[in-house]
């Protein structure tokens, strides 16, 4: 058993669902929370987390980020589409972060998710990647952005936690900023916060490469790791860490 009561932990579909993740193996040993949700960006990450913490009393803090290209949009019965997304069950992409067991679509506003592997990946569906992605990709997205953008959510859960005093451990889908040349504006970003009170771990991607059969090739083309290989990930890094 841990020290703490409660874990809140938090990602994309790295984290999400404790039965096919790393956290299911956290959650054998004490009350986990998870708020992971498929296809969420570091906004989504960064709001869930937040919402949730502050529902318990000194929980311990999880986060897994995401890629930096990905983005989440509000959606009300003023935008366009509302009722084309409205048509779906229960999706990956639509999501609630106040009520993460809810429909969300079945709900008047909601948020959507970019998803994908990378900036031209097809992502959560056919519909957001043709009204939201490309036309970001094609007339706003810029890598320097991104990270500033991704860095900042990063660091907005930082300062929250100790703001609370909470103890966080911190990991990456997949090796992100090493993939970029860091700019004037995100270089600062990326150094401030490895220099907050939170624990850095190898991302579960890289770490899943090196040390099971999932094979880089695997990672890039988006695959996941498989149950066992998140187990082994929970088992020889992150419960190690929580304490």
């Amino acid at each position: 058993m841990f020290n703490f009561k409660e874990i809140i932990v938090a990602g994309c579909s790295f984290t999400y669902n404790n039965e096919m993740t790393w956290a299911g193996k956290l959650a054998d040993r004490t009350n986990v929370v998870n708020v992971g949700s498929c296809a969420a960006g570091n906004d989504y990450i960064a709001r869930s987390v937040i919402n949730e913490a502050d529902k318990h009393t000194n929980p311990f803090i999880i986060c897994q980020w995401s890629g930096i290209h990905r983005k989440s949009y509000y959606i009300d019965s003023s935008h366009p589409l509302h009722s084309e997304f409205k048509k779906a069950e229960w999706p990956d992409w639509a999501g609630d972060y106040t009520d993460i067991n809810s429909d969300a679509v079945k709900k008047s506003d909601f948020w959507i998710k970019t998803g994908g592997n990378n900036i031209n990946h097809s992502g959560s569906s056919e519909l957001i990647h043709k009204h939201f992605v490309e036309p970001y990709a094609k007339h706003f997205y810029s890598d320097e952005q991104a990270l500033v953008e991704s860095l900042e959510n990063i660091l907005k859960v930082q300062y929250y936690c100790k703001s609370k005093g909470l103890k966080n451990i911190m990991f990456w889908w997949k090796p992100e900023i090493e993939n970029y040349e860091l700019g004037r504006f995100s270089g600062p970003l990326a150094s401030q916060i490895t220099n907050e009170h939170t624990l850095w771990l190898p991302s579960i991607g890289e770490w899943c490469v090196k040390n099971t059969d999932l094979t880089q090739e695997q990672l890039d083309k988006g695959y996941h790791p498989t149950k066992a290989q998140h187990d082994q990930y929970a088992e020889k890094v992150i419960i190690p860490n929580v304490s």
